[in-house]
């Protein structure tokens, strides 16, 4: 009898995913090997043999998170091997793959079927896994909706890391090289119309109407495609805001307009600080199936003010 209904095999870089996977999977009922779940058992063991065994013999199933990073790894190349030896002499499918990106793994058939991660939630992922275990899965509890805009927002945000921390450093790649006053005077007006065209696009995003939309009058279930989609939207503009910022840290400029750019770069700084709390809240509340989609941005312009009349004036 496999002590397990699932082992996990996966890339620390992809442990923020696999994680909330294993959380959800408890939270179901389903038995997972999850490696960090297990330090004081594997403290002091041979990780070789008892790894093995656990790919090998312990698990009804293998969920295998399929990466960049999960074909280089050492220790997932041994865990997979483990796997398919097991997959080899077994009468049912044992490897489950999901994918992160289209990184090939010898020993995977090409007709093998897999998941995509890249628009699953790791709630979606764990109740599909529990369903292939046989665990029972509830029908959708009130307030799936918030759980399912958080759970989407959460998964695209996380793909915006590096972009994040850029931002936190002040660091942009070099981009475009601008030479003269009136094309720097021209291309930060353009900048800023933009600049408001995205906090504008945001507050019509989580308006009354956009919810009533996805989520449904009072009473009636939303729409899961629907709540998708105005929560791709929704990332989709808080990475605008990244990029915008980046954008004109990376502008060459006359030198007289290099600390009007840089001014002007650090205007997102609130309003991004201000959707991440809001995320992080709504998550949180989320998990009582609560929610509250009122976002209100704002910005002092002071500095960037300060620095554009020294321009004018010089």
């Amino acid at each position: 009898m496999p002590k397990y209904d699932v082992c996990l095999s996966f890339a620390g870089e992809d442990r923020p995913y696999v994680d909330e996977v294993a959380r959800h999977l408890t939270e179901l009922g389903v038995s997972r090997f999850y490696d960090t779940d297990e330090q004081a058992d594997l403290w002091g063991k041979n990780l070789v043999e008892h790894l093995d065994r656990i790919y090998r013999h312990d698990s009804r199933f293998c969920v295998m998170f399929i990466s960049e990073a999960y074909a280089r790894k050492m220790w997932t190349k041994h865990e997979r091997q483990a796997a398919f030896d097991r997959a080899l002499v077994s009468d049912t499918e044992y490897v489950l793959p999901v994918r992160f990106d289209d990184t090939e793994i010898p020993a995977l058939r090409v007709g093998t079927g897999y998941l995509d991660l890249r628009d699953r939630t790791p709630r979606e992922l764990a109740e599909m896994i529990a369903r292939k275990v046989g665990a029972a899965v509830g029908a959708p509890a009130a307030g799936w909706e918030y759980q399912l805009f958080a759970d989407t927002v959460a998964l695209h945000m996380r793909k915006l890391k590096d972009k994040q921390i850029n931002h936190e450093m002040g660091y942009a790649a070099p981009g475009r090289e601008i030479t003269t006053d009136t094309d720097a005077l021209d291309n930060l007006t353009a900048k800023s119309r933009t600049f408001d065209g995205v906090l504008n696009g945001i507050a019509d995003l989580l308006s009354p109407g956009r919810q009533q939309w996805a989520f449904g009058p009072a009473g009636k279930p939303g729409d899961s495609d629907k709540i998708r989609h105005l929560a791709n939207l929704f990332v989709e503009a808080y990475e605008k805001l990244l990029d915008w910022s980046a954008d004109l840290r990376g502008t060459t400029t006359p030198d007289r307009f290099t600390a009007l750019y840089r001014t002007a770069a650090h205007l997102a700084d609130e309003p991004l600080r201000q959707i991440e709390r809001f995320v992080e809240e709504f998550i949180a509340a989320s998990e009582r199936r609560a929610g509250d989609l009122q976002l209100v941005l704002s910005y002092d312009d002071s500095a960037f003010r300060t620095e554009l009349i020294k321009v004018q004036t010089t």
